[in-house]
């Protein structure tokens, strides 16, 4: 066999998965079709911990319980951003949030309370006495899940994790002699265990299901929070006709609206729902406004090739982030099942530090540029981003390797500009360090180049 485990899939599940698995003495390999890992993370990294108080499925539930109880450990050990966030959920009538206090009730989620609309509107100036009935929380969040990925991924590859990128996954089949075989547009691989955490694709071992799940729009705006009705805490409103609307102060300090509907949104219908709640503010503040699906496809582990050591994690849901450590845990120990493999002593569980600029106080600032110039040079001037960020990101275990990867790891091109300022220093700063021309840098996959020709007079780029 060439490898003990395979994971397909180089998202969120696949680079959780292949942090666990790496605490065994086993050989595995992750393979990505695209450019970059954690392509499935939400662009903006910021996502809600839910507390579970509107959560009907009872297995969503447990694995949510379980995976609030390893966010504390996980974000210490990875050194990335988690933070508990108070929250607001307004209900359209008394009904809906007499039952949601009741699951909370029966399921003993500590730290909720009913309000009326006045006592809320006491405690948050966004909030409005006609908001009749509110649910507050302590027990909800805010991570931002692509660190956990790239982290994840990072350590992983520390600890001998093969990740073979930019392979297309072609064919899964069962080996007569045993096992599983992968074949790819540039490889064939032999396992004895194949995880798959990807979907949508028709395999000889297995054919996807249809979707089931909801087909609603998830619209995006992403504000900076420079405005007098600042959002500290975390606001959800059910409407009446069945939207749903969320405010999540993020780790950037700006403010993501995420609106669940079914039908897309103009730029002005989005920004009138989110000032239904905040109220007005200009439209310069957007930042960003894109559209996704919704998607709530149900979470599960299809095992019924276990024999063969073949599994499918499933989970095409929005409430991924919610239950990645107790889904992960779950199929680490359906995979270990096949093996008798010991601890890695070894293992590295230190992710290689970094420095955010933004976030280090003056003292901080003067001590790394002492050490690194490239530090001392702005490159995003709206988010605050160092050429020295940005060196390291592409430098790292697992590092950027287009505009996006870059984007997403530093929060550089998010600002007000979009990049009209810093894009080409990000493309001629990933163009020294790959040791590319500047027409070979990739947005964010193949064939997506930035720049489609050079302009003899700026030659000098």
């Amino acid at each position: 066999m060439d490898y003990d485990v395979v994971i397909l899939g180089g998202g969120l599940i696949g680079c959780s998965m292949a942090y666990e698995l790496c605490k065994y003495n086993l050989n595995i390999a992750l393979i990505e079709k695209n450019f970059d890992i954690a392509e499935d993370v939400a662009l903006f990294n910021a996502s809600l911990i839910l507390d579970g108080k509107d959560i009907e499925d009872e297995e969503a539930y447990r694995l949510i319980r379980e995976s609030s109880r390893n966010l504390d450990r996980l974000s210490e050990e990875l050194d990335v951003f988690y933070q508990k966030v108070p929250s607001f959920t307004i209900y359209p009538t008394r009904e809906l949030a007499e039952k949601a206090m009741q699951r909370a009730k029966e399921r003993k989620i500590p730290g909720l309370s009913l309000m009326t609309g006045k006592e809320a509107a006491k405690v948050n100036h966004n909030l409005k006495p006609e908001d009749a009935f509110v649910i507050y929380s302590e027990n909800t969040g805010v991570i931002s899940p692509y660190d956990y990925a790239t982290a994840m991924a990072e350590i992983a590859y520390d600890n001998g994790v093969s990740f073979r990128l930019e392979e297309e996954v072609l064919d899964i089949q069962t080996q007569s002699r045993g096992g599983i075989k992968v074949t790819t547009n540039k490889n064939k691989y032999s396992s004895r265990v194949v995880v798959r955490t990807t979907f949508g694709d028709k395999y000889t071992i297995k054919e996807d299901a249809q979707t089931v799940g909801s087909r609603d729009i998830l619209e995006n705006m992403l504000i900076e929070k420079d405005f007098a009705t600042d959002v500290k805490q975390i606001i959800t409103k059910y409407k009446e006709n069945g939207d749903v609307i969320t405010l999540l102060p993020t780790s950037t300090n700006k403010l993501l609206a995420s609106l669940q509907t079914s039908k897309s949104k103009e730029f002005s219908q989005m920004k009138k729902e989110v000032e239904g709640i905040i109220g007005p503010f200009p439209p310069e503040r957007v930042d960003i406004l894109n559209e996704n699906r919704f998607w709530s496809e149900p979470i599960r582990i299809d095992d019924e090739y276990a024999k063969e050591g073949y599994f499918h994690i499933q989970a095409k849901n929005y409430a991924l982030d919610n239950v990645l450590s107790g889904l992960t845990a779950d199929a680490v120990e359906m995979v270990m099942k096949h093996f008798k493999a010991t601890a890695n002593n070894d293992f590295e569980g230190k992710r290689r530090k970094y420095y955010r600029f933004r976030e280090m106080t003056d003292k901080e600032r003067n001590e790394i540029i002492a050490i690194d110039p490239k530090y001392g040079q702005m490159v995003c001037l709206c988010s605050n981003v160092t050429e020295g960020e940005i060196v390291d990101s592409i430098r790292r275990p697992m590092g950027a390797r287009t505009v996006e990867g870059v984007r997403r790891r530093t929060g550089t091109v998010f600002g007000r500009c979009q990049g009209s300022y810093c894009l080409t220093k990000v493309i001629r700063i990933l163009a020294r360090e790959l040791h590319k021309s500047p027409m070979e840098i990739m947005n964010d996959r193949k064939n997506s180049q930035i720049i489609s020709a050079r302009i003899k007079e700026f030659d000098s780029m």
